[in-house]
């Protein structure tokens, strides 16, 4: 007897962008399969109260669609008779793995907020650095860490700072600081970081170079991922995935957080605007 498997991971990306989950997606992938293929109805759930999904992008492989779930969108305002479910996608999954759907939702905060500061004191850069985990996420990372580049300036040469939390590394030539946060906030929920950074002769071969990153114009970016967790709670229950087809096919489901061109600009300078396209 042929065995099948589907496997599910909905996977959210959390941004700095206040108020909005900006797309998510739901992928899947059908493992071991033989014969004819079979249909497959998906359906994704929301805690009581949970923010409604919008936006929604779905992929080809769907065979059909309540057209309410299509035309809740992010520009309309949130009320009670908005599209809140239930989600269900019936489709013919393709062999490979494949981004069912995207969808964006409003949160209420940034899982992380932060504030960044760098300024020039004569030779020297001085940086200060907050992070407060919100209360709500839950405080169990795979890992985190936060990445701070200074870009169109020479090597690293001297590094004065002092870290209330987790650990700094320095990597002189990328004119790079990286501060592993670890798997845990502390029980404050708020870490710090300050300092001098001092640089040597540009070498316009080997440092970083940006056009954007030009005298205050910089940035912190957050790098972190949160197993069996989404800032909406959406999720994809594997009791509710129905298979037509023979046989029991073995269905296994997982969910998780992981940053996404999570920027914290500058405080002291402009921070620039950019625009990108989604593709499914």
């Amino acid at each position: 007897m042929a065995q099948r498997a589907l496997w599910l991971m909905s996977h959210e990306p959390g941004t700095p962008r206040c108020g909005t989950v900006r797309f998510s997606s739901v992928r899947a992938k059908q493992c071991d399969l033989e014969g004819i293929m079979p249909n497959v109805t998906i359906g994704l759930s929301l805690p009581t109260n949970g923010s409604p999904l919008q936006d929604i992008l779905v992929h080809p492989c769907v065979t059909s669609l309540d057209s309410a779930i299509l035309t809740s969108s992010s520009i309309d305002s949130v009320d009670d008779s908005a599209f809140s479910g239930p989600y269900k996608f019936p489709l013919t999954p393709p062999l490979d793995s494949f981004n069912l759907c995207y969808y964006t939702s409003q949160v209420p905060v940034p899982p992380i907020l932060g504030f960044y500061q760098m300024k020039e004191e004569e030779v020297q850069l001085k940086i200060t650095v907050s992070l407060k985990l919100h209360e709500s996420v839950k405080n169990n990372f795979e890992f985190c860490e936060a990445h701070i580049p200074f870009y169109n300036r020479g090597p690293i040469t001297h590094l004065e700072y002092k870290v209330s939390f987790g650990q700094l590394e320095v990597f002189r030539e990328k004119s790079l600081l990286i501060w592993n946060i670890g798997q845990k906030f502390p029980k404050s929920m708020e870490i710090s970081l300050s300092g001098t950074v001092t640089f040597g002769a540009k070498s316009h071969e080997k440092q970083p170079f940006d056009p954007i990153c030009i005298g205050g114009t910089a940035y912190l970016k957050l790098r972190f991922r949160i197993l069996d967790y989404t800032l909406t709670g959406c999720y994809a229950d594997q009791h509710s995935v129905q298979v037509f087809a023979s046989g029991k096919p073995k269905i296994s489901a997982h969910r998780k957080l992981i940053s996404s061109d999570y920027y914290i600009w500058n405080s002291k300078a402009p921070a620039p605007v950019t625009y990108g396209s989604l593709l499914l």
